[in-house]
């Protein structure tokens, strides 16, 4: 029914300076600013309503060259050199949207993170067939990477709570109701794709961080995902190809502003989502 455009802006720092370790909020703040000088109704519907699905998610700023990264917990940050270069990718999950927000974005020159300024060197574009993508195959093992704060929420009871576990039926929720919005197809309930897995290694944190309200942290970290023993084939190749999807939306929640960015890879080749065109 519908591709994933995903929008990868080259930028270079006009002069040196520093941003915290994660600046998802930031970098959400900068995109939506810079669309909404050149047109402010998609940025609009980018900003989107309060309990709405996003129409778009965010690979928060990740520097190149020039940079290091200093201090610890909440002090954590990058400092950065004139000239460094750093890389923002944005996934739109709406063509229309992706259309539009394009253009905007190629008829600006700068953008200002945290009053820090980029100027936009160039773009690139990739677009994925969602239903392309959840064709993954089965697997006997999966390594899920957990690169910015990842949270989910509950599936039921207190709405205030948050999940910072990778809880495989929390993880697929949302990426099954992310690829039925996209390919309109009808899935299995995440908790019978989930009963075909289990958690058999688990590395994650929660690090201190001061965090745009209302998101709360998250955790960053690694699991560790394996078959079952005689769990169906097609069951797992879905579990799969969700996960690939999630790699191009992200995971959890507030993806918009840069949560649950994860790779996924199967023993040891390296994670890859493949473009149908560009």
């Amino acid at each position: 029914m519908g591709s994933v455009v995903v929008v990868e802006l080259s930028l270079r720092a006009v002069s040196g300076g520093s941003l915290p370790w994660f600046s998802g909020a930031e970098c959400r703040g900068a995109l939506l600013s810079a669309v909404g000088a050149v047109d402010g109704g998609v940025a609009g519907l980018m900003h989107g309503k309060p309990g709405s699905p996003s129409v778009f998610a965010l690979r928060p700023l990740r520097f190149a060259s020039g940079f290091r990264v200093v201090g610890e917990g909440v002090s954590a940050g990058v400092l950065f050199e004139r000239g460094a270069l750093a890389r923002m990718e944005v996934a739109f999950l709406d063509e229309g949207v992706a259309r539009r927000a394009v253009a905007a974005i190629a008829s600006t020159r700068s953008f200002s993170v945290k009053g820090q300024e980029f100027a936009l060197e160039g773009l690139a574009l990739r677009v994925y067939d969602p239903a392309r993508v959840l064709e993954a195959g089965p697997f006997e093992a999966l390594d899920v990477r957990f690169h910015t704060p990842t949270y989910f929420n509950p599936l039921s009871g207190d709405k205030e709570y948050k999940v910072l576990y990778p809880d495989p039926v929390h993880m697929l929720a949302g990426l099954v109701a992310t690829a039925h919005r996209l390919t309109g197809a009808s899935l299995p309930k995440p908790e019978e794709l989930a009963s075909t897995v289990y958690v058999a290694g688990l590395d994650v944190k929660t690090p201190p961080m001061e965090p745009s309200k209302p998101a709360p942290n998250g955790f960053v970290g690694w699991v560790k995902l394996k078959a079952r023993k005689n769990a169906p084939s097609d069951k797992l190749s879905l579990v799969h190809g969700l996960l690939k999807l999630g790699e191009l939306t992200n995971i959890g929640g507030n993806r918009s502003a840069g949560y649950g960015v994860i790779t996924v890879k199967t023993a040891n080749q390296p994670s890859k989502t493949t473009p149908e065109k560009a």
